[in-house]
């Protein structure tokens, strides 16, 4: 069952997660002002009265529905990476590399996405998403964030994949230790936490 669930609203950073969101949540909310209105109405004809338990439950159905809201107001201006994109880019990395995708993160100030973020050879690669994105603030944001745990991590934000995969092409390709890998996987643990 959880399996289904999670092939049905997505997983966090993983392909088409954005896309599966968006139809998840409204689903959600959907589900939750059908129930809090059918309470509603069951209250109305059994008591003949809008006073009533049901009218109270139907309205704390709002609470739940609010929070579908928030998350709609989050996924609908941003849209899955497309699986060719996906595919051009995981094809490109190393096999220690870890790639996080369709990631939106939110800070006190800010809503943010990125298409892409990689994590390797001490580095976390962000690819923009075509959106206006203020550089400095995000990568201060994700410095910050990884900072406590990983210690001279960089993080360098690109245009498009064109961009990254030139410098990949450019850049040496070494082993990472055990040390190093599981320094890396605390670094992702840490960056899927604070994705929405």
């Amino acid at each position: 069952m959880e399996y289904k669930m999670e092939q049905w609203k997505g997983t966090k950073c993983q392909f088409g997660y954005i896309n599966k969101q968006k139809k998840f949540q409204f689903a959600m909310l959907m589900l939750y002002v059908l129930i809090g209105v059918g309470l509603f109405l069951i209250g109305l004809a059994v008591h003949k009265t809008r006073a009533n338990l049901f009218t109270v439950l139907g309205i704390l159905m709002v609470l739940p529905a609010a929070k579908r809201v928030i998350a709609l107001v989050l996924m609908v201006p941003r849209k899955s990476v497309e699986k060719e994109r996906f595919e051009k880019v995981r094809a490109a990395l190393p096999e220690s590399a870890a790639l996080l995708t369709d990631y939106v993160f939110t800070s006190t100030e800010k809503v943010m996405s990125l298409d892409f973020v990689i994590v390797m050879n001490k580095n976390v690669y962000g690819i923009k998403d075509g959106k206006k994105t203020d550089d400095a603030y995000v990568e201060k944001y994700l410095s910050e964030t990884i900072s406590a745990e990983a210690r001279g991590y960089r993080v360098q934000l690109f245009e498009n994949e064109e961009a990254f995969l030139k410098m990949l092409k450019r850049s040496e390709r070494k082993e990472e230790t055990a040390e190093e890998r599981s320094l890396q996987e605390k670094v992702v643990h840490d960056l899927t936490i604070i994705a929405v």
